[in-house]
């Protein structure tokens, strides 16, 4: 499968030469890699793997935009197709889209949004490949899979999922920024009754409001100025599956009562539309602010809060489960071994796990998977040692040394906690009753602190 990164293969099939030389020379400066076919059989002799979009002609000699429909359903049913079609040819657009064709434009053709549909197309090919991987990963392992650890915390965390994978309610995952909400919103996913059906994500702070609009609900021709053809939105692509919504405290206000509409009646209507859809999705939500705090704002609808609130989730950030952290470490360097070509594999001596340990993570898992992916590039014998981890990881305070004076000033609150315990217990002669006595804590917590922060 091409990667967004690459020049996406693109086939195209017309007969009409001019239209043919058109598209090649404009998708090559759009970054296609055009392969032409002049009639339908061409086109199915020229298909393979490696192609990642079609450009189908409607009427074509010796096998027209049918017929290369039903080819591809039957050997490659993963690679979407876009029909042309004349202008009166709209209620054959329509059957070929109920063969099996992502979408269609009508001759006369605007470039622009010729190569926008073509990539639509291609986005929700790698969504349904992507699917396809992940049900398979799903079905060769346990009904929880993905996330890696072994602390209470995530145990926990996991027993929640796979109670919450089997119901059809709404979901609101909690947590700071890096947890992995996304990895558990696919997990709950895939082990549930929707896992066949896609799983289609929407990050609400990453579009402006105007294309978030026509992303989540799709548009109508002519909705707004340059919307030269119908589109469906991500709500419809989800159709039967999962629609995970990313960072839900960023949607704007004046969208919040459309997705009430949606999650309230299960319907809703294309940008500039007057039909109203089945909206047959399941909601996962995720934030890493307080949305009570945006509602006591007004910057969040209450009656939608409660909506998405259905069975909130909160995702532990790591430095609450540090005992994951060597199980993870490990689990991160295997990948990136493997996708080095590493066959001996990926180490971390004693001390870097230790100082790993010790770190606050505010960046979460995706920091220390970062930090470890960096670290590895420049380590020694396949071993990361400290010198190698980057110097926001391995430049930690000495919170054992020996003076009770320690600057708190810009110390992590983990760290300031971690530094109260070792020198009250120092101060205690290492008599925990004693210590917890004075930490005003229980001596239970005493134990579970020391396991937290790799002291014992």
């Amino acid at each position: 499968m091409a990667k967004p990164s690459q020049r996406l293969r693109l086939l195209i099939a017309d007969d009409d030469e001019t239209v043919r030389n058109l598209l090649e020379y404009h998708s090559q400066k759009r970054g296609f890699e055009p392969v032409l076919a002049e009639c339908g059989e061409d086109f199915m002799e020229l298909v393979d793997d490696e192609a990642d979009v079609a450009l189908l002609d409607l009427n074509m000699p010796n096998g027209n935009g049918f017929d290369c429909l039903k080819f591809l359903g039957a050997k490659f049913p993963d690679l979407p197709a876009v029909i042309l079609s004349s202008a009166d040819e709209i209620e054959d657009a329509v059957a070929a889209m109920k063969a099996g064709a992502v979408d269609y434009l009508t001759k006369p053709f605007d470039l622009d949004e010729v190569f926008l549909v073509l990539r639509q197309a291609f986005e929700l090919s790698r969504l349904r490949r992507e699917n396809r991987e992940l049900r398979q990963s799903v079905s060769e392992s346990r009904p929880v899979t993905g996330i890696v650890g072994d602390s209470e915390v995530t145990k926990k965390m996991i027993a929640q999922i796979e109670k919450i994978s089997g119901l059809d309610s709404t979901v609101l995952l909690r947590g700071e920024s890096g947890v992995g909400k996304g990895l558990v919103a696919r997990t709950i996913h895939y082990a549930s009754g929707r896992s066949g059906q896609p799983f289609v994500t929407v990050s609400c702070p990453a579009l402006p409001r105007e294309l978030l609009e026509s992303e989540l609900f799709g548009h109508e021709k002519g909705a707004f100025t340059g919307a030269h053809q119908r589109r469906i939105g991500k709500i419809e692509m989800a159709a039967g599956g999962t629609l995970f919504l990313d960072e839900i405290g960023d949607l704007p206000l004046d969208l919040q009562p459309k997705l009430l509409n949606v999650l309230q009646d299960r319907e809703f209507q294309r940008v500039g539309g007057t039909d109203t859809l089945p909206a047959n999705i399941r909601v996962i939500a995720a934030t890493n602010v307080g949305l009570e705090d945006l509602v006591e704002r007004r910057e969040f609808r209450e009656d939608l809060f409660y909506r998405l609130n259905v069975i909130p989730l909160e995702i532990p950030p790591l430095r609450e489960r540090v005992e994951d952290i060597s199980i993870l470490c490990e689990f991160f360097l295997a990948r990136i071994a493997r996708d080095r070509g590493i066959s001996s594999g990926l180490r971390l001596s004693a001390s870097a796990l230790k100082t790993l340990q010790r770190h606050d993570w505010p960046g979460n898992i995706r920091q220390l998977e970062n930090a470890l992916e960096r670290s590895s590039a420049f380590c020694e014998d396949n071993t990361i040692q400290v010198a190698d981890l980057p110097a926001e990881v391995s430049q930690e305070p000495d919170l054992d040394g020996e003076s009770e004076h320690l600057n708190l000033a810009n110390l992590p609150l983990r760290d300031i906690e971690r530094a109260a315990l070792v020198q009250t217990l120092r101060a205690s002669g290492g008599n925990k009753a004693e210590a917890a006595r004075r930490l005003g804590i229980t001596e239970k917590s005493v134990y579970n602190k020391l396991r937290r922060f790799g002291l014992v």
